[in-house]
């Protein structure tokens, strides 16, 4: 099976969203718990949460949105394709 959308597919997981927004794990779980972070949980009980909700967050939170963590994702064609006009 072609992994072409590999990128887009990537799911993040509650440390990653405290390094990226420099708070604490604990803090994670608490957005999570109270639903302002949309994730779900595997049968581990580890939360993993889509990169487009995460974008979604940090958006609705007035949060930055550093491109590098969403290169590759659909969202951001559009604009590649207007600095490439």
């Amino acid at each position: 099976m072609p992994r072409r959308n590999y990128r887009q597919n990537v799911r993040l997981t509650s440390r990653d969203i405290a390094n990226y927004c420099q708070v604490s794990k604990s803090t994670v779980l608490e957005w999570i718990k109270s639903k302002e972070l949309k994730a779900f949980r595997l049968p581990s009980g580890h939360y993993r949460i889509d990169k487009k909700d995460f974008k979604d967050f940090l958006v609705k939170w007035d949060m930055p949105v550093n491109t590098w963590l969403f290169n590759g994702d659909n969202a951001n064609e559009g604009e590649k394709k207007q600095r490439a006009i």
